[in-house]
């Protein structure tokens, strides 16, 4: 096909899962690629979080083939709540080295992702929904450490600043005072017409599971039902392109069978509906029809569940509030999916994964003064990514 006649056209090709973000580094989501017939596609699902040395390679791997074989024009699709800024500037770093780059936003467009989108030629949906704010970074240590982070914080600021006023022809306190109050949310008309994205194309999204979840999950303020599907009257195969996404998203094993995957799927599932009623009875003031002493109760065994999870690390500290809103809402359903959860393991672990030290593999073997002396970008990384591992390594020190 030529690529820069057809730019809309909906092409059908087979990706092969590169990345697969999963509750064992953190986050969930995936990055896919595919070539057919002299374009390299990539389809980003999910959040971007930092990758493993193998997976990197991976990606870098079919970028440098691609373009080897003399492919110019990429295709980037997919629906993402953004996610690190140190591994979205990554991929736009590789995304960079071809001529031309598209990409098509599915149901979201937010934070991390906006910076990637502001870079290239982007066209969304009618109904998807965009948010922009300001990089957030964790601070932690001594007086000059946190000095260090902050510098680093108002780099990166001012990096996006940048970013946003070039793509959408605004000034720099124009952006500033778009996310002052915090997330920005914009409807597909709105990221158009600020200028965040170039055009909205005709068709509708329709909404799945992963995207209600996601969309709910970075606090946008219209969660849409996702898309209704005939059940058949026979057990079959999940399809194949869905099934990779599915298993990065649920973390399951590469060779899960169709019911682990309809399982875990169903352990996950949190019904959207009832947390939006909640949402909007107590934004009137009103009392659910459960309140009341039992109310108190619900809240109690909420939380009690929550900080068990929290305490057990298979969540983290920001994400407390969001589970004790889900279980307070549906306590059962949000007791099977946090019960699913396996504890999430420390950055340094993933950099070193056998526990051996071997500065090859990893930094796991490193002080704190190694990190200064050797890698300090790693170490400002560690303390965004991981405060924990390097409060360890300061206390060490």
């Amino acid at each position: 096909m030529c690529f820069q006649n057809e730019p809309n056209k909906q092409v059908k090709v087979k990706y092969k899962q590169l990345i697969a973000f999963s509750e064992n580094k953190k986050e969930v989501g995936s990055i896919s690629a595919a070539i057919d017939n002299g374009t390299a596609y990539f389809k980003i699902v999910g959040r971007i979080w930092s990758w493993s040395a193998e997976d990197g390679s991976k990606l870098r791997t079919q970028i440098d083939e691609a373009i080897k074989a003399g492919i110019k024009n990429a295709i980037i699709e997919g629906s993402s709540e953004g996610g690190s800024v140190f591994a979205t500037n990554d991929l736009l770093a590789l995304f960079q080295q071809f001529d031309d780059v598209k990409i098509k936003v599915h149901a979201l467009m937010a934070s991390a992702f906006t910076y990637l989108t502001s870079h290239f030629h982007t066209t969304i949906k009618k109904n998807t929904q965009g948010m922009i704010h300001m990089p957030m970074l964790g601070a932690r240590g001594n007086v000059k450490e946190i000095k260090s982070s902050l510098k680093l914080a108002e780099n990166i600021t001012k990096d996006y600043k940048k970013a946003y006023a070039k793509k959408t022809g605004k000034t720099e306190d124009k952006i500033e005072a778009l996310w002052a109050d915090g997330d920005y949310w914009m409807d597909a008309d709105e990221l158009l017409a600020e200028g965040f994205v170039d055009a909205i194309e005709g068709e509708v999204e329709a909404f799945t599971d992963f995207d209600v979840d996601a969309l709910a999950a970075c606090g946008a303020p219209i969660i849409p039902e996702a898309k209704k599907t005939q059940k058949p009257n026979t057990k079959t195969k999940t399809n194949i392109m869905d099934r990779e996404e599915l298993i990065a998203f649920l973390g399951l094993d590469a060779n899960a069978t169709d019911d682990q995957i309809a399982e875990a799927k169903s352990a996950m599932k949190i019904d959207a509906l009832k947390k939006r009623e909640l949402d909007a009875q107590a934004a009137a003031g009103k009392k659910t029809p459960e309140a009341g002493a039992e109310d108190e109760e619900v809240t109690a065994e909420a939380k009690t569940l929550v900080e068990a999870a929290l305490k057990a690390k298979k969540i983290t500290a920001k994400e407390v509030a969001a589970y004790e809103k889900l279980a307070t809402a549906d306590f059962d359903s949000a007791k099977i999916a946090l019960d699913a959860m396996v504890a999430k393991p420390k950055l340094s672990r993933e950099l070193d994964p056998q526990g051996k030290g071997d500065k090859s593999v990893g930094h796991a073997s490193w002080t704190f003064d190694d990190y200064l002396e050797k890698d300090p970008d790693a170490l400002e990384a560690l303390l965004a990514e991981d405060p924990e591992a390097y409060a360890e390594l300061e206390a060490a020190r």
